[in-house]
């Protein structure tokens, strides 16, 4: 099979499954992704995670956690998950603030099965002064369902912070 007709057919299933997806001409498709939320007190979120979220239910409890010690949480973001996930991003417990996760872009992208979300993996400098307070950054945001298996966070400086699965 040619590349053409491996492209074709690859856009003629993201296309058939509802996907708003396109390439960067590596054949890597960009997934358009959109920030929920960020937090630097995450609940209970004391280690480091890339976890999917795929229903209704498990959204509501995770969010439910992440927000609950907020005065006023957010309502909770809407979500098809028809045809979208949500993709939660944790920095784990940190022992001061200065830490933070940010999205890199506006999208994703899927290559052989693999996810890959870029961030800016904030980490405060030796020797300035910092909150001492335990925090646990985190970064919720949702995207398409796609076809990918693993997900794959990688920092501003290319290295590979957080892997898990689908």
């Amino acid at each position: 099979m040619n590349r053409w007709t491996r492209g074709w057919l690859a856009g003629a299933v993201l296309l058939s499954q509802g996907c708003a997806q396109a390439s960067d001409g590596s054949g890597a498709v960009l997934a358009p992704l959109e920030t929920l939320h960020v937090g630097s007190q995450c609940g209970d979120l004391n280690r480091p995670a890339v976890i999917w979220i795929a229903d209704a239910g498990e959204w509501r409890q995770r969010y439910a956690e992440i927000t609950r010690l907020q005065m006023h949480p957010p309502p909770l973001p809407v979500v098809d998950f028809s045809r979208e996930g949500v993709l939660l991003i944790a920095m784990g417990q940190q022992t001061t603030g200065g830490y933070g996760l940010s999205l890199v872009g506006k999208s994703a992208t899927v290559h052989d099965e693999v996810l890959s979300v870029a961030v800016t993996w904030r980490e405060p400098l030796p020797g300035y002064a910092q909150t001492q307070a335990m925090t646990n950054p985190c970064l919720l945001t949702k995207l398409s369902g796609g076809v990918f298996s693993r997900i794959r966070v990688i920092d501003q400086d290319g290295r590979i912070r957080l892997e898990g699965f689908r």
